[in-house]
């Protein structure tokens, strides 16, 4: 797992991931132009995707560091377009 400095410091960088993924998914994967053509979406998904590993892996540190948080339990990244 490596280490961790701080509880807050593992909260803050989940916090920032979410907003930067959301922030990304909003205004860069989800633009018309960008859902126009077939490469940008791809890398698009790519970014997504890696940004979500990140907050996802974030989020499991956090979990293993403050098992009784109960933060990300049972979480799952999905796109909008994905969900039912």
């Amino acid at each position: 797992m490596g280490n961790i400095r701080s509880e807050r410091g593992l909260h803050e960088i989940i916090d920032r991931a979410q907003l930067i993924l959301t922030s990304w998914q909003a205004f860069v994967e989800e633009h018309p132009e960008t859902q126009l053509h077939p490469l940008l979406l791809s890398i698009s998904d790519e970014v997504t995707d890696l940004m979500a590993a990140f907050y996802l892996e974030a989020s499991e540190m956090a979990v293993d560091h403050s098992p009784a948080s109960g933060l990300a339990t049972g979480m799952k990244m999905v796109k909008k377009n994905q969900m039912m």
